[in-house]
Order: structure tokens, then C-alpha cells, then sequence
């Protein structure tokens, strides 16, 4: 099967053509690979550093500020794609999405990362036994806190957990499908003269299905392990995908759309959908 846009996308990497696409992946691979090992290390460094007072008084804060770090400059970096936009059209037309797409990539990766991360405790490489410490609280699933290890509860969990999970990759999936490989890697940012407007049913129900599958992704990956830390990173990340989207993306929207995008994002809401268009959304999926 050929993926939908290959071959726009493929023309503006000039540079990687033929097999030379495959250098591609060790840019989102490695940036994955250094994201989370930053993260696991500032989950543990309490534990790493039992000695030093600092590490002791924001153990409980720590991995927030790691995990909210890399999320912070995820988004700086998927920023930076559409800053650089005139400078690098100005300077070599032909070439300039092929320079920006490494750091666009780097900025993702580091997005997803955050959401992966969310997946695992925070005592993932170093075990935490102390029930004393605050951040042990704040990791523990809130049903062993208040409930108990209650079976039913842990079971209704994992099945929420796997489900929405499973629905935002399915979401993810379709949208490359049907939208186009060109447009998510938002060829259309750098030619705009050049990308075909996709009039899609699923945009009457929501304005970023993409990012909707990601949130999904998080609010399993909240009742996957249903603490403190789970529910911090979600806020953490619906913030940061509003403000990205306020001032980016949906900026650079407005300046291509004008007044119709405006008052098309009165009407469609961006991330969450609403109970009257299931059907709209189902028809998407399946």
C-alpha cells in the first residue's frame, strides 16, 4: 500500500532521496531514546542522590519539572518550524522544509516522549519503598490510596486504560491515512500554493483530530496508572497543546483563512468531542 502524499513529502527532501529517507527515522529515534533517559534519570535522582538536601526537599517536584522540561521544549521546537518559515524560504526555496523538518521532528518526538513517559512510575529504574515520602504518594494509584487494592476497580481501570489508548492510535492512524503523509508532516506550512485543502467529514466534529488521538493516549495512559503524577502531566500537556495551538498553529490558520477559519473555530471544537457527533466520529474510525 502507498501511503497517501508520499511522493509531495518525498519532493521537498531532495537531499534525502532514494534509501537516504531512512536518516530520517534516527533523528525522532535517538531524540526519543535521550528524551525518556532524561526523564527516568530525573524521576530517580532523588534516590540517585539520597545524600544532597536539595534532591531530598524536591524529590516529589522532580519529576514534574523533568517531564514538564521536555514538553516545554517539544513545543519550542515545533515553534521554531514555523518562526524560521520566511528566513528559509528567502534564502532557498527548494530546500527550506528539508532544513526545517529535522527540528519540526525533534520537537514531536519530544511531545511524544512526554506522553510515553507518562506511561511508567516514576520510581521505573529505582524502586521507591519509602510509603513516608510525598512522592511516593503522589505515584501511588489513587484507588490503592483510598479503596484499597480493589480488584474490580484495578480491572475497570486497565480495560478504560487499553481502550482509549488503542482509540487514539486508531485516530492517529486514520488521520495519516486519509489526510496524507504531505500533510502531517505539514508540508503545507512552507507551500501553501501547493497543498490541496482536505474537506473531510471529521473536521466538522473536531479542528485537530490528531492531537485529540494523543490526548486520548494520555487519559488512558491516566487510568493506566491513576495518580497524581498521571493527572499533573495531563493539565500539564492540554496547557501546553492549547497555548501551541493558539499561538501557532491555529494562528498561521487564521492568516491563510481569515474570517472563515475564525468562525469555523467558534463552531468545531479542537480536541474534545462532543456527544451529538459520535457518529460522525465513528464513521471516521471504522
Amino acid at each position: 500500500m502507498r501511503l497517501k502524499g508520499i511522493g509531495i513529502f518525498r519532493e521537498k527532501l531532495p537531499w534525502y532521496s532514494g534509501k537516504r529517507i531512512f536518516f530520517l527515522l534516527i533523528i525522532p529515534v535517538a531524540t526519543a531514546f535521550c528524551s525518556l533517559l532524561f526523564q527516568f534519570t530525573m524521576d530517580s535522582s532523588p534516590r540517585l542522590f539520597k545524600d544532597t538536601q536539595f534532591f531530598q526537599l524536591m524529590a516529589p517536584y522532580i519529576p514534574i519539572i523533568g517531564s514538564g522540561f521536555i514538553l516545554t521544549l517539544g513545543f519550542i521546537l515545533v515553534y521554531s518550524f514555523w518562526r524560521r518559515k520566511e528566513n528559509l524560504l528567502k534564502k532557498d526555496n527548494v530546500k527550506a522544509y528539508q532544513k526545517a523538518l529535522p527540528i519540526a521532528l525533534m520537537g514531536i518526538t519530544l511531545v511524544i516522549s512526554f506522553v510515553i513517559h507518562s506511561i511508567f512510575p516514576h520510581d521505573f529504574l529505582i524502586p521507591n519503598n519509602d510509603s513516608s515520602e510525598l512522592s511516593w504518594y503522589f505515584s501511588i494509584p489513587l484507588n490503592e490510596i483510598y479503596f484499597n487494592t480493589h480488584y474490580i476497580l484495578f480491572l475497570t481501570r486497565m480495560i478504560l486504560a487499553f481502550l482509549l489508548i488503542a482509540l487514539g492510535i486508531l485516530v492517529a492512524f486514520r488521520s495519516l491515512l486519509i489526510f496524507g503523509i504531505d500533510n502531517m508532516g505539514l508540508v503545507y506550512v512552507y507551500y501553501p500554493e501547493e497543498s490541496k485543502i482536505v474537506n473531510h467529514e471529521i473536521y466538522s466534529v473536531l479542528r485537530h483530530p490528531t492531537y485529540h488521538g494523543l490526548v486520548l493516549i494520555l487519559i488512558g495512559c491516566f487510568f493506566l496508572r491513576f495518580s497524581l503524577y498521571s493527572i499533573i502531566y495531563f493539565f500539564i500537556f492540554l496547557i501546553g497543546i492549547k497555548i501551541h495551538l493558539k499561538f501557532v498553529e491555529e494562528k498561521e490558520l487564521i492568516q491563510r483563512f481569515g474570517r472563515d477559519y475564525r468562525e469555523y473555530r467558534k463552531s468545531v471544537p479542537a480536541l474534545f468531542l462532543r456527544p451529538k457527533d459520535f457518529k460522525k466520529y465513528f464513521l471516521f474510525l471504522f
